[in-house]
């Protein structure tokens, strides 16, 4: 739904979805960087998680990437409502990391209610996703990560629910554009995307029944209209 609204004008797009191999899984060492931060808050009172796979099981993930897509345009730095100017074309990075449960989306669009973005931390099982994007109009490529937790307490500290990955400026995050810590990302998470626009999303340790067969019937079953129609 959220690539079909992204097309580029005269583009069809093209959705890839990735199960790795065993050999390609993440092992502790690799992982670290990525989720070392993570794990305390995963496993703290409260944090609304269950079931939890242990901090040193390789890392099992599930990859969407399109392409002939806009990606996620608009400043990443624009953290509050009141800074959108209604004369100017919409901020898709303030809606897909900031924004809860809303969407300037038109009438016109598929998703409006900013709910399928929800779809990515629900299917996984440590609630988080990482997502890079490469954007049509400045050829900037970001990545950023995040979790969704409940409001828990660790080490006698409150924390709020949603928490990040990324660079950042007191406690605002800003996404990652240093290519090397890019390119090792997209080589960790079997990424293909390199200059193309698009978005592409990384869901740690999925819930169990996302799977080749779960997913492939589910994709004809609902997509059929736009995939015979050549969008």
């Amino acid at each position: 739904q959220n690539s079909l609204d992204a097309r580029a004008p005269g583009m069809q797009a093209r959705v890839r979805v990735v199960f790795p191999r065993p050999g390609a899984m993440l092992a502790s060492g690799r992982k670290d960087s990525y989720f070392a931060g993570l794990w305390p808050h995963l496993g703290a009172d409260r944090s609304g998680l269950a079931g939890l796979p242990t901090p040193d099981r390789p890392l099992d993930f599930v990859l969407f990437e399109d392409f002939g897509t806009r990606g996620l345009q608009g400043p990443p730095e624009q953290s509050e409502d009141e800074e959108i100017d209604a004369g100017r074309s919409r901020n898709d990075y303030y809606y897909f990391w900031r924004n809860v449960g809303r969407s300037r989306k038109s009438a016109s669009e598929l998703g409006r209610w900013g709910l399928g973005k929800t779809v990515f931390p629900a299917a996984s099982r440590l609630n988080a996703f990482f997502a890079v994007t490469v954007r049509r109009d400045d050829g900037r490529r970001l990545l950023m990560g995040q979790a969704v937790l409940k409001i828990h307490k660790l080490d006698g500290a409150r924390y709020y629910p949603y928490g990040y990955f990324g660079r950042f400026e007191d406690d605002f995050a800003l996404p990652v554009e240093d290519a090397g810590l890019v390119d090792g990302f997209c080589s960790d998470f079997c990424i293909t995307r390199r200059a193309e626009p698009g978005l592409s999303v990384v869901i740690p340790h999925p819930e169990p029944d996302l799977a080749p067969q779960q997913v492939l019937p589910s994709v004809v079953r609902h997509y059929f209209v736009p995939i015979l129609a050549g969008d």
